[in-house]
């Protein structure tokens, strides 16, 4: 289920650009005191919202890359070649210098004056037909400034917050208010919490709705380690839009002789989206440059090690759509790397192995090429990987339908329901699963919450999150992809004298293995974050978040990023200051 559409409309209703940089004083900076408002434009119909949300989100554009780069080079499966430029290394090793390229917010500072801007001049009461028409579009706009907030802050640590828009920028230090990530959230959710049962805009009024405002409040919420207004919020847009997790994007071997598969997870990437960051079709147009940095002879970007290891080594479990047994059994992930050594051919979803050279291979990203248009009409000089064409990215998804899922049961695991969380990854959400004590703790269910209903048939259609790629036969086994017995057993003995383990009735001892169930499962949902959203842009904000989640933050993060590289000790030491993870 998609709610975008293209952006086809060139033309800005807000012809201005703000040119906003942070100092080292966290001081708003321009070359220039005015800025070229028109104050007679009034947003009073579907039209003028058209064009001011396309202005906006021309806007956003200009940040996808950086949302994508900032959000994998931090992380654990993402790194960078020899072939690099200097600012994306020095974003991997977490050692920006004042130079680099990508310290500079103006184009974050952008997007948030232009909504500013729109939000200030439209008309929210106005009422036709007993219907306030301009509200949708004033959410959406909202939205896109808090999301755009939010992006700021989990890259920087801060952000300069403002809701009016900035005229004249000698008045700008009279307007500073510099708020810590934590401080934002906060302020995120009291402005948005109001609005969110307001329905969607029309097509006519928005080119694309990006980023719903019931799963940006989840995120905030989740970040916030308020989990069950996190779950009832991405659990309301799962029901009001009946957005389903179907078999129809799994890849899975066609026999137990695994030399041939329907490599179907490679779509998702695109027809799973939500929402997306959308460029220009035009190939003379504005699009993103992450084909060009992954998929080229001197590639910049490149899986990790330790992400091709973790989708090659993992359990698969062979069995018919049905999944009425395992029939077999291999390794890896389908999501990852898909191998066929009888045909000598090898491509994932994710990466795939390449011959840069005569002499030289790489595991090259393959996720933006594959869904990547083509056009012959000019062509990228520096990668003669792909020669007398050019090849672009029209469109980064920013929400998807796994991802979505993954972040509920993020959600629902971490506010006390371990089996449950669990059991959308292994037999998918539906009434038959969760009504079903032998894969969900009865006591998890029976408080009565609205979010755990998944009684309409609609959600029948549910699959594993797991068997994406990992097979139909992941519900059937019963010694890998389990839940551990976290309870501490005492020495004692039977009726007849002989030595038995006896369960702890400590409550204690309880509670420590209902807490570790519930981070074994935490720590399972990242997997499969990694597995249905690499190199999306998520990964450094998933780490974060769930870290977050911890008592001993950021422990989490920093084990798993230090891990990719050479000198992990020293890594984990220095990540274990949180202040090295933000850009200053």
């Amino acid at each position: 289920m998609k709610f975008n559409a293209k952006i086809r409309v060139p033309l800005l209703l807000i012809p201005m650009t703000l040119f906003l940089t942070l100092s080292c004083q966290d001081m708003l900076e321009t070359s220039s005191s005015r800025i070229a408002f028109e104050e007679a434009n009034q947003l009073k119909s579907s039209t003028d919202l058209f064009y001011s949300i396309s202005g906006i989100l021309s806007q956003v554009q200009k940040i996808g890359d950086k949302y994508v780069l900032f959000g994998e080079l931090r992380g654990d499966l993402m790194t960078v070649s020899e072939n690099s430029p200097l600012s994306l290394k020095e974003i991997n090793q977490f050692q920006i210098t004042s130079g680099n390229e990508f310290l500079d917010k103006h184009d974050y500072y952008s997007v948030i004056n232009n909504c500013n801007f729109a939000l200030q001049r439209m008309d929210t009461a106005l009422v036709i037909q007993n219907e306030k028409v301009m509200l949708p579009a004033y959410v959406e706009i909202k939205t896109i400034r808090a999301w755009t907030y939010f992006q700021l802050a989990q890259i920087f640590g801060n952000a300069v917050y403002f809701q009016d828009p900035m005229l004249d920028m000698n008045a700008s230090g009279m307007q500073q208010e510099v708020l810590s990530l934590d401080e934002l959230v906060s302020r995120l959710i009291n402005d948005l919490e109001p609005f969110a049962n307001v329905p969607l805009p029309s097509s006519n009024v928005s080119p694309n709705n990006f980023v719903p405002v019931q799963i940006l409040l989840g995120d905030l919420f989740l970040y916030q380690n308020n989990y069950e207004k996190a779950a009832e919020q991405y659990y309301n847009y799962i029901q009001t839009h009946a957005v389903v997790l179907t078999a129809d994007y799994a890849s899975r071997w066609t026999s137990t002789t695994f030399d041939d598969v329907f490599n179907n997870h490679r779509d998702s990437y695109l027809n799973e989206a939500i929402s997306s960051i959308q460029y220009n079709t035009d190939p003379r147009g504005l699009h993103s440059s992450l084909v060009s940095l992954s998929y080229n002879d001197k590639a910049s970007i490149l899986p990790t090690k330790n992400f091709v290891d973790f989708m090659s080594l993992a359990p698969h479990f062979f069995a018919d759509k049905l999944g009425n047994a395992i029939t077999a059994t291999t390794e890896g992930d389908l999501r990852g790397n898909i191998s066929f050594s009888k045909k000598k051919l090898q491509y994932g979803d994710a990466y795939s192995f390449e011959s840069t050279t005569e002499s030289n291979s790489l595991r090259l990203i393959y996720k933006y090429f594959y869904r990547a248009n083509e056009s012959n009409s000019g062509s990228d000089p520096s990668n003669q990987f792909i020669p007398n064409k050019l090849v672009y990215q029209t469109q980064l998804p920013v929400y998807r339908i796994p991802h979505l899922y993954l972040r509920y049961l993020e959600a629902v695991n971490r506010s006390g329901k371990p089996s449950l969380a669990f059991s959308g990854l292994k037999y998918g959400l539906t009434s038959s699963t969760i009504s079903n004590p032998a894969f969900v703790n009865p006591a998890e269910v029976g408080g009565g919450e609205s979010y755990l209903n998944f009684q309409n048939a609609v959600f029948d259609q549910n699959v594993p999150i797991a068997a994406r790629g990992r097979g139909y036969g992941i519900p059937k086994d019963t010694k890998v992809y389990v839940i551990p017995n976290f309870t501490k057993y005492l020495d004692g003995v039977d009726t007849n004298g002989k030595p038995v383990k006896i369960p702890s009735v400590d409550v204690s001892d309880i509670q420590a293995a209902h807490q570790d169930s519930i981070e074994w499962v935490e720590l399972r949902i990242l997997d499969e974050m990694a597995a249905e959203t690499s190199f999306e842009g998520n990964r450094f904000f998933d780490l974060l978040r769930i870290s977050h989640h911890r008592n001993n933050h950021p422990t989490l993060m920093a084990e798993k990023v230090s891990a990719k590289f050479e000198d992990a000790l020293s890594m984990k030491s220095k990540l274990m200051d949180i202040n090295a993870w933000f850009v200053k």
